[in-house]
């Protein structure tokens, strides 16, 4: 069978992982991402709000494959009072299948907690329209201290999963071609997110 010699590999793989530098030019481990673009999809009850997102991000190689990850993100996406919008930062933790200084395509998996500020429009989140504004209304999502009273938003920490793969022509510079998936609860309801981006990297 074959899948006793793909698990010897990877047992092999797993126990040379040691002798892998850090990437990077000078195998430092220190990447930057000033900027990743792609869509996002925001899903809640059967309806969807498309947008698109940024995001610039720090990552240090903690070892030859585990890595710390620090992205802050901006994204939107909808129209009218169907509407989904964040601002956050994400630590965390990914897991890459390094086994060559030079390899080309590295493959990932990791996640974080995002801490910001996620909001959405009432009829994206399936609840009535405010027709009249209240005389408290503690939204921050407008400075000039007139709120919407159609959009809710809140502070938080949510949950968020990463999986993609990096491309290295050599090893100062990559493309890194990434997704996300993040889950919000905002008055009751259940958002779900996606993120597809392609970010540029250099590394030291």
């Amino acid at each position: 069978m074959t899948f006793v010699p793909l698990l010897v590999a990877v047992l092999a793989s797993t126990a040379n992982a040691g002798d892998v530098p850090r990437s990077g030019y000078f195998g430092a481990g220190i990447n930057l991402e000033p900027l990743a673009l792609g869509p996002m999809q925001a899903f809640s009850g059967g309806r969807v709000a498309v947008g698109v997102t940024l995001q610039a991000a720090l990552q240090v190689d903690l070892g030859s494959r585990w890595a710390l990850r620090v992205p802050l993100e901006v994204g939107t996406g909808g129209s009218g009072d169907s509407t989904f919008s964040e601002v956050a930062v994400t630590p965390g933790l990914l897991y890459r299948w390094r086994s060559d200084a030079g390899q080309r395509w590295v493959p990932y998996l990791g996640g974080g907690l995002k801490l910001g500020a996620a909001g959405a429009g009432r009829e994206f989140l399936g609840l009535p329209l405010v027709t009249t504004v209240q005389s408290l209304d503690l939204d921050f999502d407008d400075g000039d201290g007139e709120s919407d009273p159609n959009f809710e938003s809140r502070l938080g920490v949510f949950p968020e999963i990463w999986a993609g793969v990096e491309w290295h022509p050599n090893r100062w510079f990559a493309l890194n071609l990434g997704a996300a998936y993040t889950y919000v609860r905002l008055l009751g309801t259940n958002v779900h997110l996606l993120h597809e981006r392609v970010g540029v990297r250099f590394s030291f």
